[in-house]
């Protein structure tokens, strides 16, 4: 059974969240630039591994990163709800690979700092993920249950993801590589969220909620039968 309210809800807070760790993250980056060249013994502490004076844009930017780990924190909320929203168990599917797909990302982005084995750690995971990735969006693009809005919403995602993986490619690029790389991911960021958009939009109608305990129709009397007249 599908529950549009609940379906708009969780895509409506996965588009903020989008915007809440992607914003916070630009502006933590800026914020700790700027304190690097006002407060230099900060930023060499914070290089050797030490704690040192933090300014004011040291503050704003550890704010910063601290709305990064809620915006992903949100963001992971609202998948899961996305997913549980979902009708049948084949969409449920698809969107628990879309899911899964995000975790092993972001674990791969932590694993990446261990030594030796993080960077073998980081690719094998990033491979699984976009794999899973791909192959969510592709299913949900696909389904005979989604409309032809979610659908198309679905299919954003799925080329704004593969346009991700060209752009991780263009980077190695000398000189020019980085800033391909930039371009795409800025382009990107905006389909990804009119992908996102797109779902919400296309949300299914309600299907009916399940009968509340002991509110299912009872079995009516028989009549009796007309007697026959003496």
């Amino acid at each position: 059974m599908v529950n549009k309210q609940l379906w708009e809800q969780s895509v409506d807070m996965i588009i903020k969240s989008i915007w809440i760790y992607t914003i916070a993250g630009i502006l933590g980056a800026i914020f700790g630039a700027i304190d690097g060249i006002l407060n230099p013994v900060s930023f060499m502490a914070a290089m050797s591994g030490e704690e040192g004076p933090t300014g004011a844009f040291g503050v704003l930017d550890t704010i910063c990163q601290i709305a990064v780990i809620a915006g992903y924190v949100l963001f992971f909320l609202n998948i899961k709800k996305f997913v549980d929203v979902q009708p049948t168990d084949a969409d449920r599917a698809a969107a628990k690979n879309i899911y899964i797909a995000y975790m092993l990302l972001i674990i791969g982005v932590v694993v990446r700092f261990i030594p030796v084995i993080g960077g073998i750690a980081w690719l094998v995971l990033v491979i699984i993920g976009y794999v899973k990735l791909l192959s969510g969006f592709k299913a949900l693009r696909d389904s005979a249950n989604m409309t032809p809005c979610a659908k198309n919403g679905a299919d954003i995602l799925y080329k704004s993801t593969i346009w991700i993986l060209v752009g991780a490619v263009l980077s190695i690029i000398p000189f020019v590589g980085g800033f391909l790389d930039a371009v795409i991911t800025l382009v990107v960021f905006f389909t990804i969220l009119r992908g996102w958009k797109q779902i919400g939009q296309g949300a299914p109608e309600d299907t009916g909620t399940a009968p509340e305990p002991g509110s299912q129709s009872q079995p009516q009397p028989q009549q009796p039968e007309n007697q026959p007249q003496e």
